[in-house]
């Protein structure tokens, strides 16, 4: 169901019209095909994203769990998921720092930034500081009303004094978003 772009209308029937196939499936399974499989779109880094210390690093998404509203390509620009529907989304993001007791781990989620950490706006950022002994995790989950056309991309930073490399793999280190309604 690649490239919805917008939420089928219902069909009305008028006092007396006579019911046809056509406009009974557009009066009720079209409509319902699309809420039973709305627009969302989850990526993963599957191979690890180094972060430098005290750098904004872009992070990419070479893997999908799903897709089904073309809203990712794993050849180009990698780092974005872009809105073909607009509503109301339900948005997820989230990283996985490896062990280090120095510093925070920050995740900065950005609205058509163009791969600049200070290009576009900031749409929500969260700072944990580090775990001692165990790997830092960092989520956020919202909802957040988008428009056809937009983008978001995801940005690490962290400050441990070292390059660390976020750990890779599907629901550790990615963005989600799924279509909740108008």
């Amino acid at each position: 169901m690649a490239g919805m772009g917008a939420v089928p209308a219902t069909q009305s029937f008028l006092a007396g019209e006579k019911v046809t196939a056509s406009k009974l499936t557009a009066a009720t399974k079209t409509p319902l095909d699309f809420l039973m499989n709305p627009p969302r779109c989850g990526v993963f880094a599957a191979t690890g994203i180094p972060c430098a210390n005290g750098t904004s690093t872009l992070i990419t998404f070479d893997s999908e769990s799903w897709d089904t509203d073309a809203m990712h390509s794993t050849a180009t620009d990698t780092s974005r998921i872009t809105i073909n529907t607009s509503g109301q989304y339900l948005v997820t993001f989230y990283g996985r720092f490896p062990s280090n007791a120095t510093g925070y781990r920050q995740l900065n989620f950005r609205k058509n930034s163009n791969g600049n950490p200070s290009g576009g706006s900031t749409m929500s950022t969260i700072a944990l500081a580090a775990v001692n002994g165990s790997q830092t995790f960092v989520t956020r989950t919202f909802e957040l009303n988008c428009m056809s056309g937009e983008y978001f991309e995801l940005f690490a930073t962290q400050n441990s004094g070292v390059s660390l490399t976020l750990d890779p793999g599907q629901r550790v280190t990615g963005m989600e978003f799924r279509w909740l309604g108008n």
